[in-house]
């Protein structure tokens, strides 16, 4: 299906008909191998411990999705770790979804890499921050412009670096990108405690949106939920999709396993039982400060998903935030 009609599908099962479980994002681990060993990041997603699965077995996972997910965001670990990223990449750009690619850019650099990555994705994740120790990228950042590609900068804000935010954000702005903010989550087990203050999180979101508008990715809707203005209904229509295929759920910190999407179609797994009663604890401790939840859960306000639609809108149509 076209991913803009699977958006209206979307729309209308979850805001007229009530289907609140309906899922519209995916991030798929396709590895969880990685060059880096970033303190904020969960050991599992890049110390190569999650069993991953091959080309084939990964194109079913996509198929598995595409009656669905309407954009799906290809993800690790490091996903360009994968030899095969380019062909699952260009499987998955038929029109069913609006592909993204996150990477923390170490193949970048690489002329014919970006121009072959050009024509498989609609937009590059490029995630630049102290704990990737690539800031300086930021000096050179708008020279993605002459491949075409339209870049989402990916910024992990911790408690250490919440008061550089805003050069980058101008920088951000000077390409005519977007930029977003994503907290640190504090994983159960994590030994490094870096997520911010949620108080001052706050305050520094409200005065980056208020002041370079659009070019901040962070909804207003969920700035509001950091805030404490929590959405009426705490849902989430995103999911993550382990590189063989599981599906934890709600999440990855309080879910747990529900199928396999190299077997299941994703409409199937959350129809079941036990789905069902997973989400009725959906959105506990600390899912309820994971951005995807927060972000996602604010679409159930039609005022924050009309600002959220225009502003993804003219990004995808015009290319410049």
């Amino acid at each position: 299906m076209n991913r803009n009609l699977k958006a209206i599908k979307w729309f209308i099962n979850t805001q007229l008909l009530g289907k609140w479980y309906s899922v519209a994002y995916a991030t798929f681990k396709v590895t969880s191998h990685c060059n880096l060993r970033c303190t904020f990041c969960n050991p599992s997603y890049y110390s190569g411990t999650l069993q991953e699965v091959g080309t084939e077995q990964l194109k079913k996972i996509i198929d598995n999705l595409r009656s669905t997910v309407v954009v799906l965001s290809f993800e690790g670990g490091e996903p360009t770790t994968r030899p095969d990223i380019l062909e699952l990449l260009e499987y998955a750009h038929d029109g069913s979804f609006y592909v993204m690619l996150t990477t923390n850019g170490y193949k970048l650099n690489d002329p014919d890499f970006l121009s072959k990555l050009a024509d498989r994705i609609d937009f590059l994740h490029y995630s630049i921050d102290e704990y990737h120790w690539n800031v300086k990228a930021f000096d050179t950042l708008c020279k993605f412009r002459e491949y075409g590609l339209k870049v989402n900068v990916q910024t992990v804000v911790t408690r250490y670096n919440i008061d550089k935010l805003e050069d980058k954000v101008r920088k951000v702005k000077e390409c005519g990108y977007k930029i977003l903010l994503m907290p640190a989550v504090d994983y159960p087990d994590s030994r490094v405690k870096l997520a911010p203050d949620r108080e001052k999180y706050f305050e520094v979101l409200s005065y980056l949106k208020r002041k370079y508008g659009s070019t901040l990715n962070n909804s207003w809707g969920f700035i509001r939920a950091v805030g404490g203005e929590l959405p009426k209904k705490l849902t989430s229509y995103a999911i993550t999709v382990y590189p063989n295929g599981d599906l934890p759920y709600p999440d990855d910190v309080n879910g747990e396993i529900i199928g396999n999407l190299t077997r299941n179609r994703l409409e199937d797994l959350l129809a079941s039982r036990r789905a069902d009663e997973l989400r009725r604890k959906m959105l506990e401790d600390e899912a309820r400060y994971e951005y995807l939840h927060l972000q996602t859960a604010s679409f159930n306000s039609l005022r924050d998903l009309a600002e959220y639609v225009k502003e993804m809108g003219k990004w995808a149509f015009t290319g410049r935030a």
